[in-house]
């Protein structure tokens, strides 16, 4: 070895333990470890460094028992036996130095999917998911699908920006103005009509964002009204917490300990109506999937026929109309109570009949 040659290896020992343990995030996990040539061939790889710049097997197993001391992120280092090995299922179990994952292949898959449903723009969510590949180290090699999927047509270029704000007035205890959007015949983002003709700019007090059913929501209370609100945030735009004399304040703070996701647990479609006390009846086991997939503790009493169950659910009104429809049309669900429900079915079901009624019958209930 050159005398220039010694410097650089007494340098890079110095610095060994944190390339070290990127090898380690990048290349193993619990079942495949890594010999100390393997990480040196790995730190070659990753350096471009020459052999005679790479640190020695000597330094290597001293930085390894180092580390093996301490946890980062929660992670643990360790090494693996050829006893460790047996039981353990994995693709490539190898003995040798390991570092725990952060986040398992199912954790990674359930956070990398959330993705693809959400409106955001191919840049946006490769950005997102090379993130998350970084984060989750050997793990993230297990959503390498996503280099194919494609995004939404249209999407709020704001959304992030929104989520972004949004967050930050909630958590700073301040209100918000935003503007509403719909979308246009053409896909693109209009300014929103209200039915009572306010317009498309709201005044709020944001509580909580919750994810359901494939959208992000934002539960808030409007200044002026009473009610809480519930908007789909990839439509709101031109979010500001600045009023005319600094931030926007509150006019009614969200309830103490204040719970979105049992909020929005209680209501299988977004409505920010009150849950009442509803009885139905369902046919056939099979639907009670149906059921506990979309409600939130619901009572299931067995019916006097068979397999019919009684079930007792606390939802908003307008929730399981909407409900109702999508598994009245076979007879597998039936409103006991409120009346109030079962009158809006019916008139709901006076104007399918005469609007998709056979024309034979049209022409006959016109003579």
């Amino acid at each position: 070895m050159s005398t220039d040659d010694r410097p650089k290896r007494k340098a890079y020992a110095g610095n060994a333990a944190l390339d070290i343990f990127e090898v380690l995030w990048r290349y193993s996990y619990f079942g495949h470890g890594l010999t100390v040539r393997q990480i040196l061939d790995h730190l070659a790889q990753m350096h471009r460094y020459d052999e005679a710049d790479l640190p020695s097997e000597k330094t290597v197993r001293n930085q390894l028992k180092r580390l093996a001391t301490a946890q980062f992120l929660g992670r643990r280092i360790g090494h693996l036996t050829e006893e460790d090995l047996i039981g353990i299922e994995c693709a490539e179990p190898q003995p040798g130095w390991y570092m725990e994952a952060f986040l398992s292949a199912a954790e990674m898959r359930l956070l990398a999917d959330s993705l693809t449903l959400s409106r955001i723009s191919v840049d946006a969510m490769d950005d997102l998911v090379g993130k998350l590949r970084e984060l989750s180290g050997s793990a993230g090699d297990g959503i390498n699908y996503l280099d194919h999927v494609a995004t939404y047509t249209h999407i709020n270029s704001e959304f992030l920006s929104t989520i972004d704000q949004l967050n930050q007035a909630i958590e700073d205890g301040h209100g918000v103005t935003f503007q509403y959007r719909d979308y246009g015949p053409d896909g693109t983002l209009i300014p929103h009509k209200s039915r009572t003709g306010t317009g498309s700019t709201y005044t709020a007090d944001p509580y909580q964002m919750v994810y359901k059913n494939g959208r992000y929501y934002l539960i808030c209370h409007l200044h002026g009204e009473d009610h809480l609100r519930i908007f789909v945030v990839n439509r709101i735009t031109n979010v500001s917490a600045k009023g005319l004399h600094g931030s926007v304040p509150l006019e009614k703070p969200a309830p103490q300990g204040f719970d979105a996701v049992n909020f929005m647990r209680h209501r299988p479609y977004p409505v920010a109506d009150e849950p009442i006390r509803i009885r139905m009846l369902v046919r056939g086991a099979s639907m009670l999937n149906n059921v506990f997939e979309w409600f939130d503790d619901p009572q299931i009493t067995p019916g006097t026929g068979n397999g019919q169950y009684e079930v007792t659910i606390d939802s908003p009104e307008r929730a399981v109309f909407w409900w109702a429809l999508q598994y009245s049309w076979d007879g597998r669900v039936t409103i006991l109570e409120p009346d109030s429900l079962k009158h809006k079915l019916y008139e709901a079901g006076t104007r399918m009949a005469a609007a998709y009624a056979p024309q034979s019958d049209q022409r006959r209930q016109q003579h």
